[in-house]
C-alpha cells in the first residue's frame, strides 16, 4: 500500500473482516493515497481511522447507508487531528478534493468525524451527516 501512516488493521472491518485482498492493490492504495496527502495537509499530524471497510451485514447493523462507499473499501471516517474543529478539518478536506487531490470525491461533515471516500466518477459530493459519532467497535 502507497503510505506509511495507514495500516491493513486501521482499513480491516470492526466486525474483524480483513479488507478485501482483490482490493488491496486498487481501491487500497488510492484510499491511502489520499489519506497520505489529507494528512501532510494538516502538518503531517496522526489522524485516528475512526472506520473504514464495512462488510455489508456489518453496515446494516450499525445503520450505515444503503448504498455506503465504505462497503465498497473506498471510504474512510477520521478524526480531526490536534489543532483542527470538525469545520476546520472539513474545510481542509474538501479544499484538497478541489484542487489538488482529484482522487477525493465524497467528503462529508458529521458532528465528531469527516468521511471521505475515493468513488468513481468525475463529480464531488459533498454532505452535512446526520449521524453523531463514527461506529468505533464491532
Amino acid at each position: 500500500m502507497n503510505g506509511p501512516h495507514l495500516t491493513w488493521a486501521e482499513l480491516a472491518c470492526h466486525d474483524g473482516t480483513a479488507y478485501p485482498a482483490e482490493w488491496q492493490y486498487t481501491r487500497a492504495v488510492r484510499l491511502a493515497e489520499a489519506f497520505e496527502a489529507v494528512r501532510a495537509s494538516c502538518g503531517d499530524q496522526p489522524i485516528a481511522i475512526l472506520s473504514a471497510y464495512r462488510t455489508a451485514p456489518y453496515n446494516r447493523r450499525i445503520g450505515g447507508a444503503k448504498h455506503s462507499q465504505h462497503v465498497q473499501g473506498r471510504a474512510l471516517d477520521l478524526r480531526p487531528p490536534a489543532g483542527f474543529t470538525i469545520d476546520k478539518f472539513y474545510e481542509q478536506v474538501l479544499l484538497l478534493a478541489r484542487t489538488t487531490v482529484p482522487s477525493i470525491r465524497g467528503v462529508g461533515r458529521y458532528p465528531t468525524f469527516v468521511h471521505m471516500d475515493v468513488r468513481p466518477g468525475p463529480h464531488l459530493a459533498t454532505w452535512p451527516g446526520s449521524r453523531p459519532n463514527a461506529e468505533m467497535t464491532g
